[in-house]
């Protein structure tokens, strides 16, 4: 079980050139990717991404490749002769000059720069794809590593969680009968004072069966045991390492729902508190495994 949330650095040499690829993970539904890059990575971007939705399967992924020159490549320059005449002329006709052989470059520097130009060299695009695919595998496997040290945090948080849920719930397991009874005397005494204040007249049997039916509502027994089942699921569920974030959310979904049940058919004070207590500990829950791959 993975966490979301993660950063990783990876770098390549070669070819006097360095790349670094930066990767930062946070929490989202999907597995979206954004790409910051230089254009000479352009033609080679293709390989980032596709390690990356090989390896990550949920999160908002943040992507920043730079790349830099060492200083040992060759460097070329081409001048542009005809700009650099033009400027000469120039320069006589406006009687800043006699002859063009006593003008400094300086001189025609001052005026533009652009007739001496930097002749970049293309870089081997099988160069690149080495060198983005390393720093990003290195990238990646940092990455990894701090994901599942933030998930193997988040886990044992859960774990004790749900070992929280189980104790609250066993507290009902043991009163809910009980409470059962306790409201259907509670009923009987009731409705025997209302028929009796009414003059009316029930046959015992009709009458005892209306209050067995009205107090079994009550019973919880159902949820209990679909509410455990959940749990133990979750607790399987947290133990594994394939990306289980969504199969968690939907496990959270249900036990919800159960609990809801519950805290509506239950007619005892102490259960209702119980039934707060496990709301507030899925929520607690919920919200951890928003961060969960």
């Amino acid at each position: 079980m993975n966490s979301m949330t993660g950063f990783g650095r990876g770098e390549s040499q070669q070819a006097g050139i360095q790349c670094s690829v930066e990767i930062k993970t946070v929490n989202s539904r999907y597995c979206d990717i954004n790409i910051r890059s230089p254009k000479v990575i352009n033609p080679v971007e293709h390989i980032i991404r596709q390690l990356i939705q090989s390896t990550l399967h949920r999160g908002k992924v943040e992507v920043m490749v730079t790349v830099v020159e060492n200083g040992n490549r060759e460097k070329k320059f081409t001048v542009n002769s005809t700009l650099k005449d033009q400027i000469k002329d120039m320069l006589i006709r406006e009687g800043f000059y006699k002859e063009t052989d006593t003008i400094p470059v300086q001189a025609i520097m001052a005026i533009s720069g652009d007739w001496v130009q930097f002749q970049e060299d293309v870089v081997d695009q099988s160069v690149l794809e080495a060198m983005v695919s390393e720093a990003t595998t290195k990238a990646l496997h940092a990455l990894t590593d701090m994901r599942i040290v933030e998930g193997q945090h988040i886990q044992l948080d859960l774990l004790g969680r749900l070992e929280i849920l189980l104790q609250v719930l066993n507290r009902i397991d043991n009163v809910k009968d009980v409470a059962v009874t306790a409201y259907r005397n509670y009923l009987l005494t009731k409705m025997k004072s209302y028929l009796k204040d009414l003059h009316a007249d029930v046959s015992e049997e009709r009458f005892l069966q209306e209050v067995a039916i009205l107090s079994d509502k009550t019973d919880i027994t159902e949820e209990i045991v679909r509410f455990r089942s959940h749990v133990v699921q979750l607790e399987n569920t947290l133990k594994d390492s394939k990306p289980v974030g969504r199969k968690l959310d939907f496990l959270i979904q249900e036990m919800n729902r159960e609990v809801n049940t519950m805290g509506s058919k239950a007619s005892d004070v102490g259960i209702t508190d119980d039934v707060v207590q496990l709301k507030c500990e899925l929520e607690k829950i919920r919200e951890q495994v928003q961060n969960i791959e």
